[in-house]
């Protein structure tokens, strides 16, 4: 009998490119959400099983993943529903697996990873473009030095957002920017690091930024001091800009409200014509005790392109088994050289 698995925030953009990928490759997940009625929609366009019940609800969420071998959590903002399901999971035996990029939410992973060892679940986050390229390109570039002492990654050609990810970074407005110093995730203030990167042949302005990586490459890696880097331009630029001078502002209900209403005007996310066209450019740099540099770069394809590959594929390597339990990260999980299991990723140390 084959596994059952779940993809939990299926209807959103996000969600819905990952269930035609999974229904591409031949599985049948469960389509499982809050709404019943957007839920029963995509279930009977993809002819799949599916169940609606709400993470807010330990007891319906614990009742629908009863019979599961792992759950694909694809519903953010996660700060709001991974907590909620990685308890479910480690009370059901079901492996965790989401596609954040959250900081927060990878550091409440690594809490709960000795209860979910104990109990014999692996707990997944960030197992789309957040953070499987990256995470890869880490571990690969610090296995280079003898004792890697800091990591810098410049991350360029992120394409446009889904409403979904443009409403999680509008809840960050405001909380400063996060990097790892010491072994120790800090708050810099937005727009206070600045560096210049040349990717694809163009040398570019970038800001740091609180992504992923700032946790997971700690993990990954063992380097205590991490930075992470995107164009300073468009709305990164304009975001880091505004949190730095009326951050206090921005944290208001009210204004927060305001952002997501615009946001709901936006298109639901790259149109397929723009993920084809759209690729993304990913550069690690570890800097070695004795002083010795080292770089390697990363091409891939569009984010949310890479995102239903990386996805679907690290549910299905969790299923077959030989994965440890306890909190990972993609690199520990599957090894650095998971990239290459990816559609149209290719690696280069330069």
């Amino acid at each position: 009998m084959t596994a059952k698995w779940m993809i939990y925030g299926a209807t959103g953009y996000t969600g819905q490119l990952i269930a035609q990928k999974a229904k591409v490759m031949g599985h049948t997940p469960i389509i499982a959400g809050r709404n019943a009625e957007k839920v029963r929609k995509l279930a009977t366009e993809l002819e799949l099983p599916w169940s609606a019940f709400s993470v807010d609800d330990p007891n319906a969420v614990r009742a629908a993943l009863k019979n599961c071998s792992a759950v694909l959590s694809v519903a953010g903002p996660f700060s709001a529903t991974a907590e909620h399901m990685m308890r479910a999971c480690i009370d059901t035996n079901t492996h965790y697996l989401d596609v954040t990029g959250e900081i927060a939410v990878f550091e409440c992973a690594a809490r709960y990873g000795t209860n979910a060892e104990k109990a014999g679940v692996t707990l997944l986050p960030g197992v789309g473009f957040d953070v499987v390229p990256s995470d890869c390109l880490a571990a690969h570039t610090a296995k280079r030095a003898k004792a890697p002492k800091s990591l810098v990654i410049a991350i360029h050609g992120l394409g446009g957002p889904s409403q979904g990810t443009a409403k999680t970074a509008v809840e960050s407005l405001g909380n400063g920017t996060m990097v790892r110093e010491g072994g120790t995730i800090i708050t810099k203030p937005a727009g206070s690091l600045k560096r210049v990167f040349t990717l694809n042949d163009i040398e570019s302005n970038y800001l740091a930024v609180s992504w992923g990586d700032v946790s997971t490459a700690f993990y990954s890696t063992g380097i205590n001091n991490i930075q992470v880097y995107f164009p300073a331009e468009g709305p990164i630029k304009t975001m880091t800009t505004l949190s730095r001078f009326i951050g206090p502002i921005l944290k208001l209900n009210s204004v927060q409200s305001f952002f997501k209403k615009q946001i709901d005007k936006m298109p639901a996310g790259p149109t397929e014509e723009q993920r084809i066209k759209d690729t993304s450019t990913l550069l690690a740099e570890v800097i070695d005790a004795d002083g010795t540099e080292y770089r390697s770069i990363l091409h891939a394809p569009n984010g949310y392109t890479l995102t239903a590959d990386s996805a679907v594929k690290s549910v299905l390597k969790i299923m077959e088994g030989n994965i440890n339990a306890g909190f990972q990260t993609p690199s520990l999980a599957f090894g650095a050289s998971y990239y290459s299991e990816l559609d149209g990723c290719k690696l280069e140390d330069i």
